[in-house]
C-alpha cells in the first residue's frame, strides 16, 4: 500500500487560498475595522476560506472546524456592521451559516463517498 503524498497541486492551492484569506481578512480588520472596506474585505476572506476547504482533499477535522467557525464569525462581522448594528442579526447569521457550510461541507463528503461505490 503506497502513502498518499499530502501536497498535491490541489492541496497546495487550497493552502494558499486559506493563508490568502487569513491575511486579508486580519489587514482588513487591522487597518479599517467596522468600515464597510472591511466588511466587503471579510467577506471576500470567507469566500477564499470556503473555496480552500472545497480544494483540500482529504480536508482534515482540525482544518474543517475552524474553517467553519471563521466563515460563520465572518458572516455575523459582515451582518453586523452592514446592518443597523443588530446583535441579534449577527448571532443568527453566525449560526445559519454555521449550520449551511457545515452541512454543505458534509453533504459534499457524502456525496463523494457515494459516487466511489457507483463504479
Amino acid at each position: 500500500m503506497t502513502k498518499k503524498r499530502f501536497w498535491t497541486l490541489s492541496n497546495s492551492f487550497a493552502t494558499l487560498l486559506l493563508i490568502v484569506g487569513t491575511v486579508v481578512a486580519l489587514w482588513a480588520l487591522a487597518t479599517s475595522f467596522g468600515t464597510i472596506t472591511s466588511v466587503d474585505a471579510v467577506v471576500t476572506a470567507a469566500g477564499l476560506w470556503l473555496v480552500g476547504v472545497i480544494f483540500l482533499h482529504p480536508a482534515p477535522i482540525s482544518v474543517l472546524i475552524p474553517v467553519i467557525g471563521l466563515v460563520s464569525l465572518g458572516a455575523g462581522y459582515a451582518s453586523y456592521y452592514s446592518s443597523p448594528h443588530s446583535l441579534l442579526g449577527a448571532l443568527i447569521a453566525v449560526v445559519i451559516t454555521a449550520l449551511i457550510v457545515s452541512y454543505g461541507l458534509s453533504l459534499r463528503k457524502t456525496i463523494r463517498q457515494r459516487h466511489s461505490k457507483w463504479y
